[in-house]
């Protein structure tokens, strides 16, 4: 196998996969005959992400506009409000549920005061642990 040869199937795929590969419409009026033209097929790219979770310990609403920049750049945040005052703690969750509801973002409870702010690409299972503790008779 050349060289040349190999940095086509890199970039174009290897004749081994055409069968799999299934043609693409561009809008002309051209037949859509994978024979007629192998420059026009899908090819399935395996891409990876890197997840980003940030961990948020406010210590006053004034550390709110970078908490809700990264909910804008769709990372998961872990809000931790056990320092902060009830009043500003409220204004925070206030402030981070309309950023997160404008984002699609879910925001889930994990303990008293510490909340898990995901994106609407980031899936949760399982049972939230808070209710999972008052279903085992543990109040807060």
């Amino acid at each position: 196998m050349s060289v040349m040869q190999s940095f086509k199937n890199l970039f174009v795929g290897s004749d081994e996969t055409e069968e799999e590969l299934s043609p693409v419409y561009d809008g002309s009026s051209q037949t859509l005959d994978p024979a007629a033209d192998k420059r026009n097929r899908e090819v399935k790219i395996a891409a990876t992400t890197t997840l980003q979770i940030v961990l948020a310990r406010p210590a006053d609403f004034n550390e709110v506009k970078s908490i809700g920049d990264d909910l804008n750049a769709q990372k998961t945040v872990l809000l931790n409000l056990e320092t902060v005052k009830a009043e500003d703690a409220k204004r925070i969750l206030d402030f981070l549920s309309g950023v997160a509801y404008a984002n699609g973002a879910d925001i889930k409870m994990m303990a008293q005061k510490t909340f898990a702010i995901m994106p609407r690409n980031v899936g949760f299972s399982g049972v939230d642990l808070m209710s999972e503790l008052e279903n085992n008779g543990y109040s807060f």
